[in-house]
């Protein structure tokens, strides 16, 4: 187990049970991260906007704003903030849209995530981020 202190993790997922699985098993495999959560893409931007974490765990199909936009969005903050970009853990249980597919083929700061995935995965996937 490695700390990661001062380093933020935003989870933006609609369904409050993924929401809360994933930042008990990051507050388990991840001591000392500060976690916030956001249950659609536009409160996910806003809580980016606020507090600018280093990871987002992003689900892809939300109501309101999906993860596609709201991770369009983050990216004009940063822009707009000269901020440096997050790396963004895509997660879905649905074919991905090719814009996400090409972000991801594009950087190997972001990677995408098919649910089901195990906690491995889901750790390793933002410890190697942090």
């Amino acid at each position: 187990m490695e700390s990661c202190e001062q380093s933020r993790i935003l989870i933006v997922d609609d369904e409050s049970g993924i929401r809360s699985l994933f930042q008990k098993i990051f507050e388990l495999d991840l001591p000392g991260c500060q976690i916030d959560l956001a249950a659609d893409g536009a409160k996910g931007v806003e809580a980016f906007s606020s507090y600018h974490p280093k990871v987002i765990m992003m689900d892809l199909s939300m109501p309101v704003m999906n993860g596609e936009v709201a991770f369009q969005e983050i990216m004009k903050v940063c822009a707009e903030k000269d901020w440096e970009e997050p790396a963004v853990v895509f997660c879905t249980g649905f074919a991905p849209p090719n814009t996400v597919q090409e972000v991801v083929e594009q950087s190997n700061k972001h990677c995408l995530l098919s649910k089901p995935v195990s906690r491995e995965m889901i750790v390793e996937s933002v410890k190697s981020r942090l």
